[in-house]
């Protein structure tokens, strides 16, 4: 199975009311997203979290594609979202895509924080959804050798 890099629209950060399993913040038991803006893609990212609208869902649910199950999540709209949001279409549903695949194996998972997909589910994404502000393959740049830092640092702190 071929597979690519992709950064879907980015969400700015997790609400206050996610859970966490425990204080490593690693593995997250319930999400909230508060949300600031939405562009208007199907398929959404937060480090190391995705999300899809129902419409999404919906279509993935119908689909043989692997490496991934579906939560509720809680959402709310930030201060600033009713001056951020310009679409003229009502907000929809959205659900937390735990994205639990295998390289080789299943169509979607995530490698050191980064989410991967076959290029089948790549393709059906593009042809059916909402995905315009999705990257596939981007290039590497000083903010991603930043985060890399940053999570070299941590790991180093821990040991």
């Amino acid at each position: 199975m071929n597979y690519s890099k992709i950064v879907p629209e980015i969400l700015v950060g997790l609400g206050d009311e996610t859970v966490y399993e425990d204080q490593t913040k690693k593995k997250i038991t319930s999400v909230h997203i508060n949300l600031e803006c939405w562009f208007g893609d199907d398929l959404l990212w937060e480090v190391p979290e995705a999300f899809v609208t129902e419409n999404l869902k919906k279509g993935l649910e119908s689909s043989l594609f692997t490496g991934y199950v579906f939560e509720n999540v809680t959402l709310t709209k930030d201060i600033y979202f009713e001056d951020n949001y310009h679409l003229d279409i009502p907000l929809p549903r959205f659900y937390w895509m735990k994205v639990l695949g295998e390289k080789g194996k299943d169509d979607l998972y995530i490698d050191n924080f980064e989410l991967y997909a076959s290029t089948r589910i790549i393709k059906f994404l593009k042809d059916n959804y909402k995905v315009g502000n999705m990257d596939i393959d981007p290039e590497r740049d000083k903010f991603d050798d930043f985060i890399d830092k940053l999570i070299s640092d941590g790991k180093n702190k821990k040991e």
